[in-house]
């Protein structure tokens, strides 16, 4: 997944995805991650456009904890101990998730006539924000935030 045609910031981001992914106990980095790897790095705009929002790594975490419990309880599962939720801890990397994949295309603007754009954190900002099924659109429905807002910030930003 990261390659020479990602800027440096964006490759950062991927690899603070596979720890995110790494310490939430997931198989697989799924847009959730890129989105608390975009969060963390406070030099970023991405992550500015985020704090603005409220949506802090802290505040990302708890909306998700949120839309987890949410989604458990509308499958008819009552409260777990998180400790049960989490998969065996992992001894190799998790491998890209559909969400991952989808945000990054998403994101990408179209190739400039010279062949060398490179995509950047707010373009895959925007690309996760797109989504209109998954963890991250309910997450952030759970947190109060208006997403064609914050797409726009994003795209102003």
């Amino acid at each position: 997944m990261v390659d020479e045609k990602m800027n440096r910031s964006l490759q950062a981001v991927l690899s603070r995805a596979i720890d995110e992914a790494s310490a939430r106990r997931s198989t697989t980095v799924e847009a959730e991650h890129l989105l608390l790897a975009l969060a963390t790095d406070e030099g970023l705009i991405a992550a500015k456009v985020l704090a603005d929002a409220g949506l802090t790594h802290d505040a990302i975490e708890a909306a998700l904890d949120q839309e987890r419990a949410e989604s458990l309880a509308a499958a008819g599962i009552g409260p777990v101990d998180e400790s049960r939720l989490a998969a065996t801890p992992r001894q190799v990397r998790p491998g890209w998730g559909p969400s991952v994949k989808e945000a990054i295309l998403r994101g990408k603007k179209p190739v400039i006539s010279d062949g060398r754009h490179r995509p950047s954190e707010t373009e895959l900002l925007i690309g996760i924000l797109q989504a209109n099924l998954g963890t991250v659109p309910r997450m952030l429905a759970i947190a109060g935030i208006d997403r064609g807002d914050l797409i726009e910030r994003a795209r102003q930003a």
